[in-house]
């Protein structure tokens, strides 16, 4: 086993007692054991408290913070805050992590003095499946770009570089000042971009391809509803290419304006079929408010449309949705949302 200096290990925690238990085994099973645990209590309600209180009287290891209900981003902020590790992980409390999975994010890292950033590949499991977190590890490919490159896969949502702070190991250097932006969704977008702007021009991010992450999906979580908070992708995305645009760096922008269009694409077909099942309902109070929105976004879809269908870099998902918004609003809307609601079943 490496030991390479400390790893903090940031874990926020809201009302997840049904899966908070697993997740902290799976931390305090590690193979690196040179960590510390900062378990942040965002204000929950059920035995989430309780079962953090537990842990950290059992492994001197964790480390329980309690607040007030605020969200998943100040949250973060207060973990890393309290944090003295060389380097950072964040793992959500409903999610679990290979007993190597830090071991792997520190050896990618200290591999070439080079890599401030390390990943792994993630699996997404439901509430009901089993997950063995022991398995022989499989890394049978390995990737390291320069942070304009990883910007550009991670907009163009290629390979396995995802917004999300978990599956990534973060020396502390490169994230120190970067604060998580309060109030939002989709935050997670919106810091990792900035941390990746300011990585200097000679460090790496290393990235392997095991799946050692693995992300729940529930129903009814944040992410797995909608709110009009999910209109903040909309407002980040405009903000991502208006900073590309004044970069001057062609190849940027047209990242930058595809991972637009598909922020848009993703809130019309949801804000389509919430107007129409509120209809339904004869429930207009929320959705009429909506209904300028929506041409908003299919304004936006109709200037885009074309450059990232001539685009090589775009992934094929972008390109069938471009395909379909030729078919006309109403077509696009009832056939996305049906896709959307098929691949959330």
């Amino acid at each position: 086993m490496i030991d390479s200096g400390m790893v903090s290990v940031i874990i926020p925690v809201w009302n997840v007692e049904q899966f908070l238990d697993a997740c902290l085994e799976s931390v305090a099973l590690q193979t690196y054991n040179n960590i510390e645990v900062i378990m942040v209590d965002d204000g929950s309600t059920d035995r989430s408290t309780e079962i953090c209180r537990s842990w950290e009287k059992k492994d001197g290891r964790f480390i329980l913070i309690r607040k007030d209900n605020e969200g998943p981003s100040i949250a973060r902020n207060v973990g890393f805050d309290n944090a003295k590790g060389d380097y950072i992980a964040f793992v959500d409390g409903d999610d679990i992590i290979h007993v190597e999975y830090i071991e792997t994010l520190v050896d990618i890292v200290k591999r070439k003095k080079v890599y401030s950033i390390s990943g792994v590949d993630y699996i997404r499991f439901g509430d009901f499946d089993i997950i063995t977190t022991a398995h022989k590890l499989d890394m049978t490919e390995f990737h390291h770009y320069l942070p304009e490159d990883a910007l550009r896969k991670l907009l163009y949502q290629n390979d396995f570089i995802c917004s999300a702070p978990w599956g990534k190991l973060f020396s502390r250097e490169v994230i120190e000042g970067i604060r998580f932006k309060e109030g939002i969704i989709y935050e997670d977008l919106e810091w990792m971009v900035r941390v990746l702007e300011k990585m200097p021009k000679s460090k790496r991010i290393g990235l392997c391809n095991a799946p050692l992450y693995y992300y729940r999906k529930r129903n009814g979580s944040l992410m797995e509803t909608f709110s009009g908070h999910r209109l903040d992708v909309l407002d980040i995305t405009r903000d991502i290419e208006d900073k590309a645009i004044a970069s001057a760096d062609l190849r940027l922008v047209k990242a930058a304006r595809d991972r637009r269009l598909s922020a848009n694409f993703d809130i019309y077909m949801q804000l389509w079929k919430y107007i129409r099942q509120s209809k339904a309902e004869k429930d207009d109070t929320d959705s009429c408010g909506y209904n300028n929105q929506l041409v908003s976004c299919w304004t936006q879809i109709k200037r885009l449309r074309m450059g990232s269908l001539i685009n090589p870099n775009v992934r094929r998902k972008n390109k069938l949705g471009i395909l379909l918004s030729f078919l006309g609003p109403t077509v696009c809307g009832w056939v996305g949302s049906r896709i959307i609601s098929i691949l959330k079943k």
